[in-house]
């Protein structure tokens, strides 16, 4: 009996619960009636912007920009409804149904979405919060607003809301001040940069171009502008200076750039803007000219254009200043470039050995001798690049080289005692076809079958049984001399030999010397 009565407590609760709840949900859906509502009048507007931090505090957040639409006005029949504008039918909202915050969040996604695309035409008034965060509007028509950030502020993401004027209030009736609290989201700082490289060429009458390379501390000045004329510098540091010194480029980079379109130049020494293309005296012989160029090389109208943000976000951004001299001064030394790949294969698998590769670059002289310009040490199965000074002569536009496996001091190596296989060796030539850049491939083979080992026999004086068995040279790529302890090489002699075993090693060591030295006739370019 006494569950019985507790269970029937239990139910009415219940009930009452229910029947409190319906009244709550029908007072939300049902149309606001007139009460002091009052046809025509108008209304002001506030919104604040503000961040909560984990404790609740509020932190105005100035400088937002926030754009406020009419989407709606008011039908009035006894009670207050308010009507989506015929120029947004499209988006089929009824706001008299909308019951939840979900549901207005929702239905100002769907209309910001077509209106910040363009397709519609509606009333609209764009302002920035004040140092307190606070947007006023006054003077306002009654009707249905819609608030959208559009100042692309990437530090402060607003969501779009949806606020009535006037707004009806529960306790107060319709309030024609109405105060509205957008909802913001305080972003995460990108990491944006602009990157300029500086690039210097020789360009002679035949629109030839050569890379230049600085034998002194060459300075450039390169900014940033807000502007295509080059009036409004983006920032205070917006310009920068570049400092080249035994290389042909030297880059400025500007980081925590704002999401923006700039423009960049390069200046004269006094700060003065330099046009793109427009020949620049240097002296009475000497002119240049410079462009700015995309990273793909692109030269064009806009091309010293650079965007951050933007449609596809992008918050890297990188363009080229490249500077042609028509007359090489003291200051430059015009460059060529080879790029030398080492292969290393054995048993005709590319392969990485104990050994160290060297590669020789040589000129031609008249007489057909070879002259060693630079030796530099390869990667094994990568390539290294050589740099070049070429003939000043601007009438010189095709240098040769011979680009050759040698030993770490410029040596070439011998063919008959070096114990790779290597192809690949010879002639490059540098011109404008190839942008005087090329790339010489080498390639060093062996196999790891054993090679057949002879048997020296020294004579008859200490009897035809004692012998000596030399193993194949085993040293550092390039030739190490079986006598040389510094490498690998090994003797090994039979148990109980009195052979003079000193005298066959300085015979085979001569031996090596001789047959290395003639396999090149080359010699070592003088310092000056």
């Amino acid at each position: 009996m006494k569950n019985r009565r507790k269970q029937g407590k239990i139910f009415r609760s219940l009930l009452a619960v229910l029947m409190l709840t319906a009244m709550l949900v029908t007072s939300v859906l049902q149309p606001v009636f007139a009460g002091d509502y009052e046809a025509g009048k108008t209304g002001n507007l506030t919104l604040t912007v503000q961040q909560a931090d984990e404790e609740g505090n509020q932190t105005p957040l100035p400088d937002v920009g926030l754009t406020i639409y009419k989407v709606g006005s008011v039908n009035f029949d006894g009670n207050v409804h308010f009507v989506l504008d015929e120029a947004l039918a499209a988006a089929a909202i009824d706001f008299d149904s909308i019951t939840t915050a979900d549901g207005w969040y929702e239905a100002a996604e769907k209309l910001a979405a077509m209106i910040v695309s363009g397709s519609v035409d509606v009333w609209s008034k764009s302002e920035k919060s004040d140092a307190e965060g606070n947007i006023t509007v006054t003077d306002l028509a009654e009707g249905m607003y819609l608030v959208v950030q559009t100042d692309g502020n990437s530090s402060v993401m607003v969501s779009p809301m949806l606020i009535s004027v006037p707004f009806a209030d529960q306790e107060q009736g319709w309030m024609y001040d109405v105060q509205a609290y957008p909802k913001s989201v305080i972003n995460p700082p990108k990491h944006t940069q602009i990157q300029v490289t500086k690039r210097i060429y020789n360009v002679d009458e035949n629109d030839n171009v050569i890379p230049l390379e600085t034998k002194e501390d060459v300075t450039y000045k390169v900014g940033v502008f807000s502007d295509q004329e080059g009036t409004i510098p983006f920032r205070d540091d917006y310009l920068q200076d570049i400092h080249i010194q035994n290389a042909s480029s030297g880059t400025a980079t500007w980081t925590d750039v704002p999401d923006g379109t700039y423009y960049v130049f390069e200046l004269d020494e006094d700060g003065n803007l330099l046009q793109q293309n427009t020949k620049i005296k240097v002296d009475d012989e000497n002119l240049y000219y410079y462009n700015v160029t995309k990273p793909n090389g692109e030269s064009e109208e806009k091309s010293n254009q650079v965007v951050i943000g933007g449609d596809s976000g992008v918050t890297e951004a990188t363009a080229y200043v490249n500077n042609y001299y028509t007359k090489i001064s003291d200051a430059f030394s015009r460059n060529g470039y080879i790029n030398i790949k080492k292969n290393v294969m054995i048993d005709g698998v590319a392969s990485s050995v104990d050994d160290t590769f060297y590669a020789g670059v040589f000129s031609t002289e008249s007489n057909g001798e070879l002259t060693l310009e630079q030796v530099v040490t390869l990667k094994q199965n990568g390539s290294v690049q050589v740099t070049m000074e070429l003939p000043k002569d601007q009438e010189i536009n095709s240098v040769t080289y011979t680009v050759l496996e040698t030993d770490k001091d410029g040596n070439p190596v011998d063919d008959d005692t070096f114990k790779y296989t290597v192809t690949g060796q010879g002639e490059v030539t540098l011109n404008n076809d190839n942008r005087f850049t090329v790339t010489k491939e080498i390639t060093n083979s062996l196999s790891s079958e054993p090679t057949p080992i002879p048997t020296v026999t020294p004579g008859t004086n200490h009897g035809g049984n004692d012998r000596i068995t030399p193993i194949p040279n085993n040293g550092t790529a390039g030739g190490t001399a079986p006598n040389d302890t510094s490498g690998t090489a090994r003797r090994s002699v039979k148990t109980g030999d009195d052979t003079p075993i000193g005298v066959w090693g300085g015979i085979l060591a001569a031996a090596i010397i001789v047959g290395g030295g003639a396999a090149y006739g080359v010699k070592r370019k003088k310092k000056k």
